[in-house]
């Protein structure tokens, strides 16, 4: 089973790292996802026998390694997600491109919507249904020539939280995630063509979750956690 990293913990709330290829949310299958780990965490430190309950406030890809936030309790629960839903939720993550932003810092703002009967998103017009509008901020960090493709890393300010948003809203500009088998056409190919079939971060979908801050609804201090991205130029 794997091993919760925790980076902090309170009888309100637990903060953690969630790693690549677990899902976010409870799964029906046999591999461990984020919800099941933190209940066996609290069911062995809290000595009781009754389920513990677990409050996901925020969601991150299955393949997206990142700090998620889990409510101890239904009230912390409300309070959380009521800050979320209000943008008061700071989420901040690292990627790696394949291409280069032509600013050096910019922002997008596109509709997005889900591919009916698939796990894919769709930017799409603002009268479309089902269109939902989604925001990001980003900044450019480092670039680099690597076997005569051009890479960058990017940091990535998410103001709106939609299903596979930051994935969906770069490669619609060109610029698809190093290691994204759903949005980067380089997968398309069998075996992948460049970077994406020979680097060993190409294996991997070079998106991190590396920072988030929130208001703590007891105390009401600000919160901050961040991480390092396995993947950096």
């Amino acid at each position: 089973m794997e091993k919760l990293d925790i980076l902090f913990e309170d009888r309100d709330l637990l903060v953690a790292v969630k790693p690549e290829g677990v899902d976010s949310e409870a799964s029906r299958g046999l591999e461990p996802d984020m919800v099941n780990l933190v209940r066996s965490h609290l069911a062995e430190t809290g000595g009781t026998r009754e389920m513990p309950y677990v409050g996901v406030i925020q969601r991150l890809d299955r393949p997206v390694r990142g700090i998620m936030v889990f409510a101890k309790n239904p009230g912390t629960a409300a309070a959380l997600s009521k800050d979320l839903r209000e943008h008061r939720f700071h989420k901040s993550y690292r990627a790696i491109l394949c291409g280069q932003p032509k600013e050096k810092a910019g922002g997008f703002t596109d509709w997005i919507t889900q591919k009916p009967g698939e796990n894919l998103a769709v930017i799409c017009k603002k009268t479309d249904p089902g269109a939902k509008e989604c925001r990001l901020s980003y900044k450019l960090l480092r670039k680099k020539f690597l076997k005569g493709e051009q890479i960058s890393e990017v940091e990535i300010e998410l103001l709106t939280g939609r299903h596979h948003q930051i994935r969906a809203q770069f490669s619609s500009r060109g610029l698809p995630l190093m290691g994204d088998r759903k949005y980067n056409p380089a997968y398309a190919e069998v075996p992948p063509r460049g970077l994406c079939g020979t680097e060993e971060m190409g294996q991997h979908l070079c998106l991190t979750a590396c920072a988030l801050s929130f208001v703590h609804p007891r105390t009401r201090k600000r919160m901050h956690f961040e991480i390092t991205p396995l993947f950096q130029l």
